[in-house]
């Protein structure tokens, strides 16, 4: 290829722009883009003012006043989760099993479940450990049960770690069950679609709900 490059400035410009907007369109992710329209408004709003910023100035404009934004915004909903905080107890007794021992808890469990908890808002600094959890498995398990009582709010790049969980999971042909989302998070999650469909992903109302549902699951797998 290095040898051809001296061939390159004997390409026609318009060919070169035609390149150019087919790679930039396939960068652009148009689907992930309206994906986030569907977020937060707060989300919403920093996604299209950046947005605007790199069509109508440039690319380091756009990033510093998005990354500004960004960090105010999430300023704002960590008051929010200090609020919430001074109001409900995290920890509470809510029948979803969080005070007992974690291995009592995985005792609970079916042959062929797994079970992951999340504690505090679901945001970009611990989205990415989703990534992780499957890898550190010997094999994929039949139901995947991810407890998220512990987690009182969830933003637009948290359903995004949350969907391309989802999208691994049914790949490897594990059915997903959410238990004990609070209020916050289940309507973020209808807003941007993430919705039950009784087949490949489930919302319990507590721990004890879901290792039943995943206990006849793994049954009829068996």
């Amino acid at each position: 290829m290095l040898v051809l490059a001296p061939l390159m400035g004997y390409v026609p410009l318009a060919v070169l722009a035609a390149v150019l907007l087919v790679v930039a369109w396939q960068m652009s992710d148009l689907e992930s883009f309206r994906h986030l329209l569907h977020g937060p408004i707060g989300d919403r709003a920093v996604l299209l003012v950046t947005f605007a910023l790199t069509v109508m100035f440039d690319l380091t404009v756009a990033i510093e006043v998005g990354l500004v934004l960004a960090a105010f915004l999430f300023m704002h909903r960590m008051s929010e989760v200090v609020e919430l905080g001074s109001q409900i107890s995290l920890i509470e007794d809510d029948g979803d099993g969080d005070g007992a021992d974690d291995g009592d808890q995985r005792a609970q469990l079916p042959p062929a479940v797994e079970a992951f908890r999340i504690s505090g808002p679901l945001f970009f600094a611990v989205a990415n450990r989703l990534d992780g959890v499957l890898d550190r498995l010997p094999q994929p398990p039949a139901v995947f049960i991810l407890r998220m009582r512990l987690v009182p709010l969830i933003d637009a790049s948290g359903v995004t770690a949350l969907r391309q969980f989802l999208d691994r999971c049914e790949r490897l042909g594990t059915r997903v069950i959410l238990s004990g989302l609070r209020e916050q998070p289940r309507r973020i999650l209808a807003q941007m679609r993430v919705v039950p469909d009784g087949r490949q992903l489930r919302f319990a109302d507590h721990f004890a709900q879901a290792v039943e549902w995943a206990r006849a699951e793994a049954t009829l797998r068996a």
